[in-house]
């Protein structure tokens, strides 16, 4: 004895199939939304700011502080002479509206040196000159920067 069996053609989705898109749906837009937090917060993993302040960092002190003379000290400015192609120049390290801190140079011009700050303190310890800062996001940073105006440049 033969059966047979007539199958109708199904119109639309059975409820596993609807199931099983609406899973993949609900996936897909978790993977999403992670990649979408990581792309917004990349710039606070990269520590690309760390990086840019050990740069400034190693600058100050090899091209201008460690054979400077220094000439006054105030909690918002330093001002020092150094010694460029046999010319003595005045330059001085100083804030700027307290967000920015700037080296401004003998020929009247300034270079930014960190910006976005809200707090900056400069002191002088002996040969030891400290710039503390603290910037937006209020992370507290420390500049220790040597100042040996008698010995000879290298």
């Amino acid at each position: 004895m033969v059966i047979y069996f007539m199958h109708k053609k199904r119109s639309g989705f059975m409820l596993a199939e609807a199931a099983v898109a609406l899973l993949v749906a609900i996936i897909t837009l978790g993977i999403l939304n992670q990649s979408l937090q990581i792309a917004r917060n990349v710039h606070h993993n990269t520590r690309s700011e760390l990086l840019r302040w050990h740069i400034t960092n190693e600058k100050l002190q090899n091209d201008y502080f460690i054979h400077a003379d220094i000439k006054n000290v105030k909690s918002n400015s330093i001002t020092f002479s150094i010694i460029k192609n046999g010319e003595k120049k005045d330059y001085e390290l100083n804030s700027y509206d307290d967000k920015v801190l700037r080296l401004t140079t003998p020929n009247g011009g300034y270079m930014p040196i960190l910006k976005n700050l809200i707090y900056i303190n400069i002191s002088k310890n002996g040969n030891l000159i400290t710039i503390i800062t603290r910037d937006k996001t209020n992370r507290k940073s420390e500049m220790f920067l040597i100042n040996e105006p008698n010995t000879p440049k290298t």
